[in-house]
Protein backbone atom coordinates (compact mmCIF):
# COMPACT_ATOMS: atom_id res chain seq x y z
CA UNK A 1 0.00 0.00 0.00
CA UNK A 2 0.99 3.60 -0.82
CA UNK A 3 2.83 5.46 2.12
CA UNK A 4 0.44 8.11 1.78
CA UNK A 5 -2.88 5.94 2.36
CA UNK A 6 -1.11 4.44 5.46
CA UNK A 7 -1.20 7.99 7.67
CA UNK A 8 -4.73 9.06 8.44
CA UNK A 9 -2.87 13.32 8.13
CA UNK A 10 -1.90 12.77 4.53
CA UNK A 11 -4.70 13.37 2.07
CA UNK A 12 -4.08 10.71 -1.24
CA UNK A 13 -4.70 12.19 -4.43
CA UNK A 14 -4.68 9.98 -7.48
CA UNK A 15 -2.96 11.13 -10.42
CA UNK A 16 -5.17 11.51 -13.43
CA UNK A 17 -2.87 10.75 -15.90
CA UNK A 18 0.94 9.51 -16.32
CA UNK A 19 3.75 11.15 -13.84
CA UNK A 20 5.27 11.95 -17.51
CA UNK A 21 1.97 13.91 -18.89
CA UNK A 22 1.60 15.37 -15.43
CA UNK A 23 5.26 16.78 -15.92
CA UNK A 24 4.66 17.96 -19.48
CA UNK A 25 1.63 20.27 -17.88
CA UNK A 26 4.43 21.63 -15.28
CA UNK A 27 6.78 22.62 -18.17
CA UNK A 28 4.23 24.17 -20.56
CA UNK A 29 2.49 26.17 -17.42
CA UNK A 30 6.19 27.30 -16.38
CA UNK A 31 7.40 28.53 -19.56
CA UNK A 32 3.80 30.14 -19.16
CA UNK A 33 4.45 31.90 -16.34
CA UNK A 34 8.37 33.07 -17.46
CA UNK A 35 6.39 35.33 -20.33
CA UNK A 36 3.86 36.37 -17.57
CA UNK A 37 6.94 37.38 -15.19
CA UNK A 38 8.72 38.85 -17.95
CA UNK A 39 6.02 41.17 -18.99
CA UNK A 40 5.51 42.01 -15.27
CA UNK A 41 9.02 42.51 -14.25
CA UNK A 42 10.82 44.29 -17.16
CA UNK A 43 9.30 47.55 -15.58
CA UNK A 44 12.00 47.34 -12.70
CA UNK A 45 14.60 47.80 -15.39
CA UNK A 46 12.84 50.73 -16.97
CA UNK A 47 12.23 52.50 -13.64
CA UNK A 48 15.00 56.03 -14.68
CA UNK A 49 14.30 56.57 -18.33
CA UNK A 50 10.37 56.18 -17.46
CA UNK A 51 10.86 58.97 -14.56
CA UNK A 52 12.81 61.10 -16.93
CA UNK A 53 10.09 61.11 -19.52
CA UNK A 54 7.19 61.11 -17.53
CA UNK A 55 8.33 63.05 -14.92
CA UNK A 56 6.91 60.86 -12.08
CA UNK A 57 8.08 60.10 -8.75
CA UNK A 58 9.35 57.00 -6.93
CA UNK A 59 5.94 56.68 -5.26
CA UNK A 60 4.06 56.55 -8.63
CA UNK A 61 6.15 53.69 -9.86
CA UNK A 62 5.84 51.52 -7.00
CA UNK A 63 2.18 51.90 -7.68
CA UNK A 64 2.73 50.78 -11.33
CA UNK A 65 5.30 47.97 -10.18
CA UNK A 66 2.51 46.66 -7.34
CA UNK A 67 -0.56 48.40 -6.90
CA UNK A 68 -1.96 48.71 -10.23
CA UNK A 69 -2.37 44.60 -9.83
CA UNK A 70 -3.65 44.51 -6.65
CA UNK A 71 -6.71 47.32 -8.03
CA UNK A 72 -6.54 44.63 -10.61
CA UNK A 73 -6.98 41.37 -8.49
CA UNK A 74 -9.81 43.19 -6.18
CA UNK A 75 -12.19 43.08 -9.20
CA UNK A 76 -11.18 40.44 -11.03
CA UNK A 77 -9.54 37.62 -9.19
CA UNK A 78 -12.72 35.91 -7.79
CA UNK A 79 -14.69 36.05 -10.90
CA UNK A 80 -11.62 34.35 -12.95
CA UNK A 81 -11.69 32.01 -10.47
CA UNK A 82 -14.92 30.62 -10.19
CA UNK A 83 -14.72 29.91 -14.09
CA UNK A 84 -11.39 28.33 -13.83
CA UNK A 85 -13.33 25.92 -11.03
CA UNK A 86 -16.73 25.76 -13.35
CA UNK A 87 -14.85 25.50 -17.17
CA UNK A 88 -12.26 24.17 -18.99
CA UNK A 89 -8.50 25.32 -16.92
CA UNK A 90 -6.51 25.56 -20.24
CA UNK A 91 -8.80 27.73 -22.16
CA UNK A 92 -8.83 30.29 -19.37
CA UNK A 93 -5.02 30.12 -18.99
CA UNK A 94 -5.22 30.92 -22.98
CA UNK A 95 -7.49 33.28 -22.83
CA UNK A 96 -5.16 35.32 -19.90
CA UNK A 97 -2.54 34.82 -22.20
CA UNK A 98 -3.80 36.81 -24.92
CA UNK A 99 -5.28 39.24 -22.81
CA UNK A 100 -1.67 39.90 -20.77
CA UNK A 101 -0.01 40.32 -23.85
CA UNK A 102 -2.15 42.70 -25.18
CA UNK A 103 -1.91 44.88 -22.40
CA UNK A 104 1.28 45.01 -21.78
CA UNK A 105 1.82 46.08 -25.73
CA UNK A 106 -0.57 48.80 -24.66
CA UNK A 107 2.08 49.80 -21.68
CA UNK A 108 4.50 50.77 -24.68
CA UNK A 109 1.36 53.36 -25.80
CA UNK A 110 1.49 54.87 -23.09
CA UNK A 111 2.14 58.33 -22.54
CA UNK A 112 0.78 59.72 -19.09
CA UNK A 113 0.87 58.01 -15.84
CA UNK A 114 -2.88 57.60 -15.67
CA UNK A 115 -2.38 55.69 -19.10
CA UNK A 116 0.25 53.54 -17.83
CA UNK A 117 -1.91 52.68 -14.37
CA UNK A 118 -4.27 51.07 -17.01
CA UNK A 119 -2.16 48.95 -18.92
CA UNK A 120 -0.43 47.89 -15.85
CA UNK A 121 -3.32 47.11 -13.98
CA UNK A 122 -4.75 44.84 -17.25
CA UNK A 123 -1.20 43.03 -16.90
CA UNK A 124 -2.06 41.95 -14.05
CA UNK A 125 -5.08 39.69 -15.63
CA UNK A 126 -1.61 36.98 -16.23
CA UNK A 127 -1.82 36.08 -12.34
CA UNK A 128 -5.07 36.04 -12.15
CA UNK A 129 -5.98 33.36 -14.76
CA UNK A 130 -2.31 31.53 -14.58
CA UNK A 131 -1.51 30.90 -10.92
CA UNK A 132 -5.32 29.62 -9.41
CA UNK A 133 -6.04 27.83 -12.68
CA UNK A 134 -2.51 26.44 -13.10
CA UNK A 135 -1.73 25.73 -9.69
CA UNK A 136 -5.58 23.76 -9.72
CA UNK A 137 -4.25 21.07 -13.15
CA UNK A 138 -1.29 20.39 -11.04
CA UNK A 139 -2.87 18.94 -8.02
CA UNK A 140 -5.25 16.41 -10.02
CA UNK A 141 -1.94 15.11 -11.52
CA UNK A 142 0.10 14.46 -8.43
CA UNK A 143 -0.09 12.91 -5.06
CA UNK A 144 -0.35 15.27 -2.08
CA UNK A 145 3.12 13.93 -1.36
CA UNK A 146 4.36 15.26 -4.17
CA UNK A 147 2.78 17.99 -4.56
CA UNK A 148 5.10 20.75 -3.28
CA UNK A 149 7.82 19.77 -5.32
CA UNK A 150 5.46 20.25 -8.78
CA UNK A 151 3.85 23.24 -7.33
CA UNK A 152 7.45 24.14 -6.58
CA UNK A 153 8.88 24.10 -10.08
CA UNK A 154 5.68 25.85 -11.40
CA UNK A 155 6.04 28.96 -9.25
CA UNK A 156 10.21 28.87 -9.16
CA UNK A 157 9.69 29.59 -12.82
CA UNK A 158 8.48 33.07 -12.14
CA UNK A 159 11.81 33.91 -10.65
CA UNK A 160 13.40 32.44 -14.17
CA UNK A 161 11.23 34.73 -16.11
CA UNK A 162 12.09 37.76 -13.31
CA UNK A 163 16.00 36.97 -13.86
CA UNK A 164 15.41 37.14 -17.93
CA UNK A 165 13.50 40.37 -17.91
CA UNK A 166 16.43 41.99 -16.09
CA UNK A 167 18.96 39.52 -17.95
CA UNK A 168 18.49 39.63 -21.79
CA UNK A 169 16.28 43.36 -21.16
CA UNK A 170 19.40 44.67 -19.88
CA UNK A 171 21.32 43.92 -23.28
CA UNK A 172 17.61 44.70 -25.39
CA UNK A 173 17.39 48.64 -23.49
CA UNK A 174 20.49 48.93 -24.32
CA UNK A 175 20.89 48.34 -27.87
CA UNK A 176 17.39 50.09 -28.15
CA UNK A 177 18.67 53.12 -26.12
CA UNK A 178 21.75 53.12 -28.37
CA UNK A 179 19.46 52.72 -31.35
CA UNK A 180 17.28 55.82 -30.36
CA UNK A 181 13.94 56.90 -30.56
CA UNK A 182 12.05 54.77 -33.15
CA UNK A 183 9.61 56.13 -35.96
CA UNK A 184 6.33 53.58 -36.00
CA UNK A 185 3.48 54.63 -37.67
CA UNK A 186 4.58 57.74 -38.36
CA UNK A 187 4.92 58.45 -34.23
CA UNK A 188 7.96 58.15 -32.57
CA UNK A 189 8.42 56.04 -29.03
CA UNK A 190 11.15 56.13 -26.73
CA UNK A 191 13.30 52.53 -26.43
CA UNK A 192 11.68 51.68 -22.62
CA UNK A 193 8.49 52.13 -25.49
CA UNK A 194 9.56 49.79 -27.43
CA UNK A 195 11.08 47.29 -25.07
CA UNK A 196 7.30 46.79 -23.32
CA UNK A 197 5.81 46.10 -27.37
CA UNK A 198 9.02 43.44 -28.06
CA UNK A 199 8.67 41.54 -24.83
CA UNK A 200 4.68 40.27 -26.21
CA UNK A 201 5.99 38.62 -29.17
CA UNK A 202 7.33 36.03 -26.53
CA UNK A 203 4.04 34.55 -25.93
CA UNK A 204 3.27 32.93 -29.29
CA UNK A 205 5.13 29.61 -28.77
CA UNK A 206 3.61 29.81 -25.65
CA UNK A 207 0.06 29.96 -26.44
CA UNK A 208 1.05 27.52 -29.53
CA UNK A 209 2.58 24.86 -26.04
CA UNK A 210 -0.40 25.30 -24.69
CA UNK A 211 -2.02 24.44 -27.34
CA UNK A 212 -0.89 20.72 -27.08
CA UNK A 213 -1.96 20.74 -23.21
CA UNK A 214 -4.84 17.80 -22.29
CA UNK A 215 -7.04 19.35 -19.59
CA UNK A 216 -6.79 17.37 -16.62
CA UNK A 217 -9.73 14.88 -14.87
CA UNK A 218 -11.06 17.02 -11.71
CA UNK A 219 -10.47 14.59 -8.55
CA UNK A 220 -11.13 15.02 -4.83
CA UNK A 221 -9.33 12.70 -3.00
CA UNK A 222 -10.14 9.23 -5.32
CA UNK A 223 -13.25 10.95 -6.16
CA UNK A 224 -13.53 12.22 -10.05
CA UNK A 225 -15.34 15.82 -10.27
CA UNK A 226 -17.08 16.62 -13.02
CA UNK A 227 -16.59 19.83 -14.88
CA UNK A 228 -20.11 21.20 -14.55
CA UNK A 229 -20.38 20.23 -11.08
CA UNK A 230 -19.87 23.84 -9.35
CA UNK A 231 -20.00 24.58 -5.95
CA UNK A 232 -22.79 26.92 -4.57
CA UNK A 233 -21.83 30.12 -3.29
CA UNK A 234 -23.14 29.13 -0.28
CA UNK A 235 -21.22 26.03 -0.14
CA UNK A 236 -17.74 27.96 -0.47
CA UNK A 237 -18.54 31.06 1.88
CA UNK A 238 -19.24 27.81 4.12
CA UNK A 239 -16.05 26.39 3.77
CA UNK A 240 -14.15 29.69 4.16
CA UNK A 241 -16.03 30.30 7.74
CA UNK A 242 -14.97 27.29 8.83
CA UNK A 243 -11.43 27.56 8.07
CA UNK A 244 -10.97 31.07 8.68
CA UNK A 245 -8.43 31.11 11.37
CA UNK A 246 -6.33 28.99 8.91
CA UNK A 247 -7.13 30.40 5.57
CA UNK A 248 -7.08 33.81 6.57
CA UNK A 249 -3.60 33.96 9.36
CA UNK A 250 -1.79 31.81 6.42
CA UNK A 251 -2.89 34.04 3.54
CA UNK A 252 -1.58 37.04 5.48
CA UNK A 253 1.53 35.71 6.30
CA UNK A 254 2.29 34.26 2.81
CA UNK A 255 1.30 38.05 1.62
CA UNK A 256 3.77 39.46 4.27
CA UNK A 257 6.89 37.55 2.76
CA UNK A 258 5.64 37.80 -0.54
CA UNK A 259 5.92 41.53 0.07
CA UNK A 260 9.42 41.25 1.09
CA UNK A 261 10.53 39.37 -2.00
CA UNK A 262 8.64 41.71 -3.96
CA UNK A 263 10.26 44.48 -2.67
CA UNK A 264 13.51 43.77 -2.58
CA UNK A 265 12.75 43.03 -7.13
CA UNK A 266 11.35 46.21 -7.41
CA UNK A 267 13.81 48.48 -6.01
CA UNK A 268 17.29 46.58 -5.80
CA UNK A 269 17.57 47.59 -10.13
CA UNK A 270 17.51 51.27 -8.33
CA UNK A 271 19.39 50.28 -5.61
CA UNK A 272 22.61 49.36 -7.91
CA UNK A 273 21.99 52.14 -10.18
CA UNK A 274 21.69 55.02 -7.56
CA UNK A 275 24.23 54.07 -5.15
CA UNK A 276 26.91 51.86 -6.94
CA UNK A 277 26.49 53.66 -10.29
CA UNK A 278 25.78 50.54 -12.55
CA UNK A 279 24.41 50.93 -15.75
CA UNK A 280 20.74 49.19 -16.51
CA UNK A 281 23.06 46.33 -18.59
CA UNK A 282 25.21 45.98 -15.61
CA UNK A 283 22.18 45.14 -13.37
CA UNK A 284 20.77 42.82 -16.34
CA UNK A 285 23.96 40.75 -16.31
CA UNK A 286 24.66 40.48 -12.40
CA UNK A 287 21.24 40.40 -10.98
CA UNK A 288 19.11 38.83 -13.77
CA UNK A 289 21.51 35.66 -13.29
CA UNK A 290 21.18 35.94 -9.18
CA UNK A 291 16.98 36.34 -9.06
CA UNK A 292 16.96 33.14 -11.67
CA UNK A 293 19.30 30.71 -9.97
CA UNK A 294 18.50 32.08 -6.56
CA UNK A 295 14.88 31.82 -6.98
CA UNK A 296 15.00 28.95 -8.88
CA UNK A 297 16.82 27.07 -6.25
CA UNK A 298 14.88 28.09 -3.47
CA UNK A 299 11.50 28.07 -4.46
CA UNK A 300 12.23 24.42 -6.40
CA UNK A 301 14.39 23.09 -3.73
CA UNK A 302 11.98 23.82 -0.72
CA UNK A 303 9.20 22.24 -2.51
CA UNK A 304 11.42 19.12 -2.79
CA UNK A 305 12.65 19.66 0.97
CA UNK A 306 9.35 19.58 2.15
CA UNK A 307 8.32 16.93 0.10
CA UNK A 308 11.06 15.22 1.55
CA UNK A 309 10.01 15.86 4.97
CA UNK A 310 6.57 14.21 4.18
CA UNK A 311 7.60 11.17 3.18
CA UNK A 312 9.49 10.84 6.16
CA UNK A 313 6.06 11.72 7.99
CA UNK A 314 6.20 15.37 8.90
CA UNK A 315 2.73 16.31 8.17
CA UNK A 316 3.00 19.97 8.26
CA UNK A 317 6.36 19.87 6.62
CA UNK A 318 5.24 22.78 3.60
CA UNK A 319 4.77 25.51 6.65
CA UNK A 320 7.43 24.30 8.89
CA UNK A 321 10.57 24.78 6.30
CA UNK A 322 8.42 28.03 5.21
CA UNK A 323 8.53 29.60 8.13
CA UNK A 324 12.21 28.43 8.71
CA UNK A 325 13.99 29.20 5.65
CA UNK A 326 12.14 33.37 6.02
CA UNK A 327 13.51 33.33 9.30
CA UNK A 328 17.14 32.42 8.15
CA UNK A 329 16.76 35.15 5.18
CA UNK A 330 16.02 38.00 7.58
CA UNK A 331 19.75 38.82 8.79
CA UNK A 332 20.92 38.83 4.55
CA UNK A 333 18.27 40.99 3.96
CA UNK A 334 19.03 43.58 6.54
CA UNK A 335 23.04 43.47 5.31
CA UNK A 336 22.80 43.35 1.78
CA UNK A 337 21.96 46.75 1.00
CA UNK A 338 24.53 48.13 3.74
CA UNK A 339 27.62 46.73 2.78
CA UNK A 340 30.03 49.33 0.86
CA UNK A 341 31.22 46.23 -1.53
CA UNK A 342 28.93 45.41 -4.15
CA UNK A 343 30.31 42.08 -4.42
CA UNK A 344 29.83 41.35 -0.86
CA UNK A 345 26.03 42.81 -1.14
CA UNK A 346 25.43 40.64 -4.42
CA UNK A 347 26.47 37.64 -2.53
CA UNK A 348 24.06 38.62 0.68
CA UNK A 349 21.66 38.97 -1.86
CA UNK A 350 22.01 36.23 -3.76
CA UNK A 351 21.24 34.20 0.11
CA UNK A 352 18.29 36.25 0.76
CA UNK A 353 16.65 35.21 -2.53
CA UNK A 354 17.09 31.81 -2.05
CA UNK A 355 15.47 31.24 1.40
CA UNK A 356 13.33 33.99 0.49
CA UNK A 357 11.46 32.49 -2.18
CA UNK A 358 11.24 28.96 -0.37
CA UNK A 359 7.63 30.15 0.36
CA UNK A 360 6.62 30.51 -3.06
CA UNK A 361 7.02 26.82 -3.56
CA UNK A 362 5.83 24.75 -0.14
CA UNK A 363 3.81 27.54 1.35
CA UNK A 364 1.75 27.98 -1.54
CA UNK A 365 1.40 24.14 -2.10
CA UNK A 366 -0.80 24.44 1.23
CA UNK A 367 -3.62 25.47 -0.06
CA UNK A 368 -4.80 22.62 -2.84
CA UNK A 369 -3.63 20.38 0.20
CA UNK A 370 -6.16 21.62 2.42
CA UNK A 371 -9.06 23.00 -0.27
CA UNK A 372 -11.87 20.61 -2.08
CA UNK A 373 -11.17 20.55 -5.78
CA UNK A 374 -14.04 22.03 -6.56
CA UNK A 375 -13.36 25.50 -5.27
CA UNK A 376 -9.78 24.76 -5.29
CA UNK A 377 -9.40 28.21 -7.73
CA UNK A 378 -11.14 30.29 -5.75
CA UNK A 379 -9.28 29.64 -2.16
CA UNK A 380 -6.23 30.01 -3.93
CA UNK A 381 -7.47 33.32 -5.83
CA UNK A 382 -8.74 34.69 -2.77
CA UNK A 383 -5.30 33.78 -1.44
CA UNK A 384 -3.48 35.99 -4.20
CA UNK A 385 -5.91 38.52 -4.28
CA UNK A 386 -4.35 38.88 -0.27
CA UNK A 387 -1.30 38.40 -1.57
CA UNK A 388 -1.39 41.21 -3.99
CA UNK A 389 -3.25 43.47 -1.75
CA UNK A 390 -0.51 42.93 0.88
CA UNK A 391 2.23 41.56 -0.68
CA UNK A 392 2.69 43.50 -4.06
CA UNK A 393 1.37 46.71 -3.12
CA UNK A 394 3.36 46.80 0.29
CA UNK A 395 6.35 45.40 -0.38
CA UNK A 396 7.45 48.45 -3.23
CA UNK A 397 5.05 50.85 -1.93
CA UNK A 398 6.84 50.92 1.76
CA UNK A 399 10.34 50.98 0.40
CA UNK A 400 9.34 53.75 -1.67
CA UNK A 401 7.62 55.74 1.06
CA UNK A 402 10.81 54.86 3.34
CA UNK A 403 12.74 57.00 0.43
CA UNK A 404 10.99 59.61 -0.48
CA UNK A 405 9.28 60.96 2.51
CA UNK A 406 11.41 59.59 5.90
CA UNK A 407 14.73 59.81 4.92
CA UNK A 408 14.11 62.21 1.99
CA UNK A 409 16.88 61.45 -0.11
CA UNK A 410 16.89 59.04 -3.08
CA UNK A 411 20.12 58.06 -2.60
CA UNK A 412 18.92 56.65 1.01
CA UNK A 413 17.08 53.72 -0.69
CA UNK A 414 19.53 51.22 0.65
CA UNK A 415 18.27 52.31 4.04
CA UNK A 416 15.00 52.15 3.06
CA UNK A 417 15.59 48.36 1.56
CA UNK A 418 17.05 47.18 5.08
CA UNK A 419 14.31 47.81 6.79
CA UNK A 420 11.15 46.67 5.23
CA UNK A 421 11.59 43.81 4.08
CA UNK A 422 13.18 42.63 7.21
CA UNK A 423 10.09 43.95 8.90
CA UNK A 424 7.63 41.84 6.74
CA UNK A 425 9.64 38.56 7.04
CA UNK A 426 9.23 38.62 10.56
CA UNK A 427 5.44 39.70 10.51
CA UNK A 428 5.14 36.78 7.95
CA UNK A 429 7.06 33.94 10.35
CA UNK A 430 4.65 34.88 13.14
CA UNK A 431 1.54 35.02 11.56
CA UNK A 432 2.75 31.61 9.80
CA UNK A 433 3.84 30.14 13.44
CA UNK A 434 -0.15 30.49 14.10
CA UNK A 435 -1.14 28.01 11.25
CA UNK A 436 1.12 24.98 12.75
CA UNK A 437 -1.72 23.56 14.59
CA UNK A 438 -4.59 24.39 12.62
CA UNK A 439 -2.70 23.17 9.29
CA UNK A 440 -2.28 19.44 10.85
CA UNK A 441 -6.00 19.54 11.92
CA UNK A 442 -7.08 20.29 9.02
CA UNK A 443 -4.77 18.05 6.99
CA UNK A 444 -6.04 14.87 9.32
CA UNK A 445 -9.92 16.06 8.62
CA UNK A 446 -9.07 16.11 4.63
CA UNK A 447 -7.12 12.48 5.11
CA UNK A 448 -10.37 11.13 7.30
CA UNK A 449 -12.93 12.46 4.76
CA UNK A 450 -10.61 10.59 1.66
CA UNK A 451 -10.70 7.23 3.49
CA UNK A 452 -14.42 7.48 4.14
CA UNK A 453 -15.52 8.59 0.55
CA UNK A 454 -12.87 5.68 -0.56
CA UNK A 455 -14.68 3.23 1.69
Amino acid sequence: MDRATDSPAVNYTAPSQTVAGGWFLVAVLSVASVVSYIDRQIINLLVEPMKQDLGISDLQISLLQGFSFALFYAVMALPLAWVADTQNRKWVVIGGVIFWSAASFSTGLATSFALLFAARMAVGVGEATLAPAGTSMISDCFRQENLPAAVGVFTGSGFVGSGLALLVGGYVINALTLAGPFAILGRSFQPWQVTFMAVTLLSIPVLLLLALVREPVRRDGNRTIAVDDAPSRLEVISFLKANLQLIGLLALGLACLVAAQFGIGAWTPSFLIRVHGWTQLQVGQWFGPIVMAGGLAGVVGGGFAAQALAKRGVVDASLRVTIAASLMAVPFAIAFPLVSSVGLSLALLAAVLVLGTVPFGAGVSIFPSITPNRFRAQVLALYLLIANLVGYSLGPTVIAWFTDSVFGDPLAIGRSLAIAPAATLLAGCLLLALCLKPYRQSLAQRAMSSLAAAA
